[in-house]
């Protein structure tokens, strides 16, 4: 999937675009220059009447823009124009065409907003949403979730459950750890002003002794990203690298951002990052006075007094020596100035990110 992660990227990046400019197309434009776009993309054959079926209507007098036949896959694909609010009329009427053609998923969409139906859910049409993305999200979340939700090796390997699942506990790992930032940070913030504690890292520790945070909070709060749910994870189609011993080797990462290029080496069996000497950073920080800003500047005002970091540009930070770090997204939220998970970030050599590669806990003997 990491193909279609990095072309879905950089496509929806170009949507972004155009659409600054154009913030209401029809469902013509729709259509053309985003629809069709994010399939190409996702590794549709979008000239391939077979496999993108445009307009075909059914024995039973149902039509969908596009029905889309990939392997054991298949879903019906509803479009309208960015200025159409979906509701339960476009859903029932993507969905009911999806059924008689012989599945349960439906994704109708205007372009900004993507919803899967399944039809197995009972209830209401509206009861019936699997999922919803919508672009805007912050970060690069849309781009990510979007090629989870439209992949298409994944499809015509029929593993659409199983993706709905993985991205539905991303959005709920978001939403608990926006909860957290909200209410934990001021906790933090009243401890460290309290007890006179240098720095937001140290009084966050101090904070979980005094049983204010659990350990899981306090990583949140330093950008440290919570381990997800048990939820089903993605077909993996690539090996991970092991030595002789059947642990993974040091591996080395990409992440590129708005011109900054960081390489960083993973070392899982002591789980530390290093980033090279020669990586770059971006000149800035998002998000004045939360907790992942405030986070940002203290390292980097201290790698700035040991001479790690020095500022190449206006736009530009550079790490003149290699820095350790102990996580994969700190060192992704120093690089991009603002909060990130660094799994998803950081990418191998073939284009694949960290989590791939992420270590698996060993069974407990018995």
């Amino acid at each position: 999937m990491a193909g279609a992660q990095r072309q879905i990227r950089q496509a929806v990046e170009g949507i972004e675009t155009w659409l600054a400019h154009s913030p209401h197309p029809g469902e013509a434009i729709v259509r053309q220059a985003i629809v069709l776009r994010l399939l190409h993309a996702a590794g549709f054959d979008i000239w391939n009447p077979a496999e993108v079926v445009p307009e075909e209507t059914n024995a039973t007098g149902h039509r969908s823009d596009f029905l889309i036949r990939a392997g054991s896959g298949k879903f019906a694909l509803e479009i309208k124009g960015m200025n159409i609010t979906l509701g339960a009329q476009q859903f029932q009427q993507a969905s009911t065409y999806a059924v008689n053609e012989g599945t349960r998923w439906a994704i109708v969409t205007n372009g900004r907003v993507w919803i899967a139906i399944d039809e197995h859910l009972p209830g209401k049409w509206e009861q019936r949403v699997a999922l919803k993305l919508e672009l805007g999200q912050e970060g690069q979340t849309f781009s990510e979730d979007l090629a989870a939700l439209l992949d298409a090796e994944m499809w015509r390997a029929d593993g659409f459950a199983g993706a709905v699942q993985v991205i539905r506990s991303r959005q709920q790992q978001r939403l608990d750890e926006a909860r957290i930032r909200r209410e934990k940070t001021a906790v933090v913030q009243e401890i460290q002003v309290k007890y006179g504690i240098s720095t937001f890292a140290l009084a966050a520790d101090a904070a979980v002794r005094m049983n204010e945070l659990t350990e899981a909070e306090r990583d949140v709060l330093l950008g440290v990203p919570v381990q997800q749910s048990k939820a089903k994870p993605l077909p993996v189609p690539f090996p991970i690298v092991e030595d002789s011993e059947g642990g993974a080797e040091e591996i080395h990462f990409t992440y590129q951002i708005h011109g900054a290029e960081a390489h960083a080496v993973y070392n899982p069996p002591d789980g530390n990052w290093t980033v090279k000497a020669g990586s770059t950073a971006l000149n800035r920080v998002l998000g004045e006075g939360g907790t992942n800003a405030t986070g940002v500047k203290g390292r980097r005002q201290s790698y700035f007094d040991s001479g790690q970091l020095i500022e190449k540009s206006p736009e530009l930070l550079e790490y003149v020596t290699d820095v350790i770090y102990t996580s994969a997204s700190t060192p992704a939220i120093d690089i991009a100035g603002a909060s990130r998970n660094g799994w998803e970030c950081w990418k191998d050599s073939e284009g694949r990110p960290a989590q791939y590669h992420r270590s698996k806990p060993k069974s407990q003997p018995t």
